[in-house]
């Protein structure tokens, strides 16, 4: 069962009134480890903008001092994603009597990649465009060179009056053909070592331009539902999930739970779980 949850049962309500606590304290102690500075950053085409931006070092900070002051909670290590969804985020969980309970904490963002205001980035973006154009045309060289050679092997063994499709089922059905064409190939690029050199040029002037990039970390300091979570919208995330535990044959019988036939020291326990959140997150503030 998820809280927050719509049941109707006093245990349901009681703990979604705690949960509102929890939420509220949660956002106003995450709050001072997401504010953001302003940073000069350089866009692609060479002009310097300013971009906001968090540390997310700050949250894993946070969330350290977070789960080392849970006592009454197994915590589990800070994990972050990347990619389509960003997020930081830590898991905590408990078993009291014949259930348990695993909470989750996270945030989750944008991050916007960009240049450093660096005049070497227009430098390189200019060289690497100079390089292009060279290449380009040596190249065309290549293929010109290339494709003359071809054509006069093929000459020089009678096969030059080939229809294509009556050509191109030779070459299928004579691998000795096609190596030999191929060698054809090799050595008319052996003419042309600069193309080697131009690769080489190339791929290190691509990693200087990625050694040049900076992230800007985004985030909207609201709470956000575990639907707008899953639909990657920026925010703070927090929720609980309660289940009835395996048995001792690791089946589960009933993975729902129904707090209205659950005992009251069981209910008293969860309370205070909760009350635990609560307090620790009281003393972040």
């Amino acid at each position: 069962m998820r809280v927050p949850n719509n049941e109707k049962d006093d245990f349901s309500k009681k703990l979604n009134g705690r949960f509102a606590e929890i939420e509220n304290i949660y956002l106003e102690s995450i709050k001072p480890y997401l504010t953001t500075r302003e940073v000069n950053v350089m866009l692609q085409d060479g002009s310097v903008t300013k971009s906001s931006t968090f540390d997310p070092e700050s949250v894993f900070g946070f969330y350290r001092s977070f789960l080392k002051d849970l006592k009454a909670w197994e915590v589990s290590d800070i994990q972050e994603t990347t990619g389509e969804s960003n997020r930081i985020f830590c898991e905590i969980n408990a078993n009291p009597d014949n259930y348990a309970i695993r909470g989750h904490f996270g945030v989750q963002f944008n991050v916007l990649p960009y240049y450093k205001p660096d005049k070497q980035v227009i430098q390189i973006q200019r060289e690497l465009f100079d390089l292009s154009v060279k290449n380009s045309a040596l190249l065309e060289s290549v293929a010109n060179i290339g494709n003359n050679t071809i054509k006069q092997e093929l000459k020089n063994m009678a096969l030059d009056e080939l229809q294509f499709e009556d050509l191109f089922e030779r070459l299928l059905q004579n691998q000795e053909l096609i190596d030999r064409l191929e060698d054809k190939t090799k050595d008319v690029e052996t003419l042309y070592p600069e193309l080697g050199g131009a690769e080489k040029k190339k791929n290190s002037l691509i990693l200087e331009l990625h050694n040049l990039m900076i992230k800007s970390y985004q985030i909207s300091p609201t709470l956000i539902d575990y639907n707008r979570l899953m639909q990657g919208e920026e925010g703070i995330i927090v929720y609980f999930d309660i289940e009835t535990k395996l048995d001792t044959k690791g089946k589960n019988s009933n993975k729902s739970v129904n707090f209205e036939r659950m005992k009251s020291p069981t209910m008293k326990k969860i309370s205070e779980l909760f009350e635990e959140i609560e307090s620790v997150l009281c003393k972040k503030r």
